[in-house]
């Protein structure tokens, strides 16, 4: 008997071993590792899944050059308790039990907030999260800290190498229901706009990288977040809550999934709040090729891929149904985590890792191509040089919207917003002589900038889109009545300013004379 348990330990090490070396040793030089990020998510409860999985990933360090991100949900039930509770030294090991293991050999630590850990949701999130925050701090190891920093939304960039960026940002901020700030906060960003602001800071200046954005949740799932339901939970409802608690249901059960679809809970991703922030994040990094999303918030492991990649992995300690989707590649419901290793030529690849009785298992491997879009963007910018007009669509989303969106809302001008158009190229460095910018400019609606020419003259330059939020209340930027009043601007005609001049000569009235176009 000892003989076996100990042949299985060196069964065991040998599959965790083969995770650090397989990739150096068995692929051709070209792709061999540069850079190693160990994803692992919900890993707050100390449990058999948590310590197969904490003792796998600790086998795939490669001490130098491994990060190691934990995506939320890092103590449960209810986050870090704070100082003098009865159970503050118990969640100080759960704490641990996750970064020890990896700090020990030698990979940098970093911990993303999640909803359990703001408390559950509760009104103690805010001094739980700071807790947490303050206990990693405590630590005094440069290489071992929660970002977001002290309660705070402010994204962070995270430099794994020269090709690639990690970004993280706290996703339950946004979804948080009680006080987000006090006395004590020192947050470089207080508001939903001030965060999407850093973030588009954060991506011009990483634009040729690949990106790595981290959260705890997701934008796609199929998991129960994502409103998906096994036949278990409708005949077993009780299991949610325990998971030895196999009390048939059948026709209750099928109630809690119907009752979560119907009132929607700010921790799915159907509900207002959740797809609020999912669309203004999405509008920073949409258009960015080189992007991987990664989450955990689901109890499982998946790989959904459409526009993006989004990595789910919140297997860390416990696990829940998740269907394989029309998007997904790959998923799974078991204990595991994900590594995403970026090679010499630039790609990522993605390798999910699940722990079962027999070891650790490589499930299911995917490579993201490097897309060199500086190139694609030099390219861009010579024919953009060179040409004199260009055709663009001044906004096609008007357009795609349903029939009864039309109804509802109107016509507009939505076929005129979303025509392929021939429209000149301004070249603001030789229009006019060449064009300073003195100030940016703008009322409640319209974005410019003013400008001057040699001879002294101003010149306004002004977007034909127009941002028409700040007329609303703060508290409803965010909201659905934000894309309420952004598609009435679809009333406008997009070159009605073309037509002015052509009135007021026959008023004759003075004027100016506008050219619409695309800068360069």
């Amino acid at each position: 008997m000892q003989f076996e348990g100990h042949q299985n330990f060196l069964y065991k090490s040998c599959l965790v071993f083969l995770c650090s070396v397989i990739t150096f040793f068995n692929v051709p030089a070209q792709d061999s590792v540069l850079r190693r990020i160990i994803l692992i998510g919900d890993a707050g409860k100390i449990d058999a899944q948590q310590q197969a999985v904490l003792k796998g990933a600790a086998g795939c360090i490669v001490p130098g050059i491994t990060t190691v991100l934990f995506l939320g949900d890092n103590i449960y039930p209810s986050g870090m308790s704070l100082s003098g509770s009865a159970d503050s030294a118990a969640t100080r090991e759960i704490l641990q039990a996750q970064f020890m293991p990896m700090r020990s050999r030698g990979a940098a630590v970093y911990f993303i907030p999640g909803n359990h850990d703001w408390d559950a949701m509760g009104k103690q999130g805010l001094a739980r999260i700071r807790e947490q925050w303050a206990y990693l701090g405590s630590q005094h190891d440069s290489l071992l800290k929660m970002v977001p920093a002290n309660g705070c939304p402010d994204p962070v960039e995270i430099n794994v190498s020269e090709n690639m960026v990690i970004i993280a940002f706290d996703s339950e901020w946004w979804l948080f229901p009680y006080n987000r700030s006090d006395d004590a906060s020192a947050c470089s960003c207080s508001t939903g706009k001030e965060v999407i602001d850093k973030m588009q800071e954060l991506l011009y200046k990483n634009r040729y990288k690949v990106v790595l954005l981290a959260s705890h949740h997701p934008f796609r799932s199929y998991g129960n977040h994502g409103g998906y339901f096994s036949l278990k939970d409708h005949l077993f409802p009780l299991t949610a809550i325990n998971k030895n608690l196999y009390i048939p249901l059948p026709v209750i059960g099928s109630l809690y999934p119907l009752l979560r679809s119907t009132f929607l809970h700010p921790e799915d991703l159907r509900h207002p709040l959740y797809k609020s922030m999912i669309r203004q994040v999405d509008g920073v990094f949409d258009s960015l090729p080189n992007l991987i999303r990664a989450a955990g918030h689901e109890h499982g492991l998946q790989l959904i891929k459409d526009q993006h990649l989004q990595v789910v992995s919140g297997a860390g300690a416990k696990n829940a149904y998740v269907k394989k989707g029309v998007d997904a590649l790959f998923t799974a419901k078991t204990g595991g985590f994900v590594t995403a290793d970026l090679l010499f030529s630039s790609t990522v690849r993605l390798t999910y890792h699940t722990a079962t009785d027999s070891g650790l298992q490589s499930a299911f491997v995917y490579d993201k191509p490097y897309m060199d879009i500086k190139k694609e963007e030099d390219q861009i910018h010579t024919d953009t040089l060179y040409a004199d007009s260009m055709q663009v669509r001044a906004h096609a989303s008007y357009d795609s919207v349903s029939t009864i969106h039309r109804k509802l809302f109107g016509e507009n001008y939505r076929k005129e917003w979303a025509a392929s158009t021939m429209l000149p190229v301004i070249k603001i460095s030789s229009i006019k002589g060449g064009l300073k910018p003195l100030q940016k400019g703008g009322g409640h609606q319209s974005r410019s900038l003013r400008l001057q020419d040699r001879e002294g003259k101003e010149w306004v330059l002004r977007s034909v889109n127009k941002y028409p939020e700040t007329l609303l209340p703060e508290q409803l930027r965010e909201t659905f009545a934000r894309d309420v009043i952004t598609d009435a601007m679809s009333e406008q005609h997009p070159y009605s300013a073309l037509a002015v001049p052509v009135i007021a000569n026959a008023a004759g009235v003075a004027h100016s004379n506008p050219v619409i176009g695309i800068v360069a």
